[in-house]
């Protein structure tokens, strides 16, 4: 009975452990924040509250590379574009380079409540 008991609460606590580190990191692996101005062409910050995005629609042109800020004003959000490797959580910054033209759609990747399926912008490689 001790030994099943110790194991539930090993595997809890490697479990909550495990829950804690998701979400943490401010960056994906598209760059690392900490580029210089000169490393990039555009900046765009988009503040995530209350399940939207401001703003919600980001224009840039093919060949940019791009310093995307996540600044979270309301809840913890995150913001997911996955045809060029972004996934800030939180707070964060990551560099890319929009090198592929079209329509892409961004959403919150941090579960934020109700609202959370209805988070969600474009941006636009022109």
């Amino acid at each position: 009975m001790k030994k099943n008991l110790f194991s539930l609460i090993a595997v809890a606590a490697l479990s909550a452990s495990v829950l804690a580190g998701c979400g943490n990191s401010g960056s994906s692996s598209a760059s690392d924040s900490s580029t210089s101005a000169g490393d990039y062409t555009t900046e765009v910050t988009v503040n995530a509250k209350s399940f939207e995005f401001s703003p919600s629609e980001i224009k840039v042109k093919k060949g940019d590379k791009v310093k995307l800020t996540l600044k979270n004003t309301d809840g913890a959000h995150g913001l997911e574009i996955p045809e060029f490797n972004v996934n800030l959580q939180k707070n964060g910054s990551v560099i890319f380079e929009a090198d592929k033209a079209g329509t892409f759609d961004f959403d919150c990747s941090v579960m934020c409540g109700a609202g959370h399926s209805n988070m969600k912008g474009k941006l636009i490689v022109e």
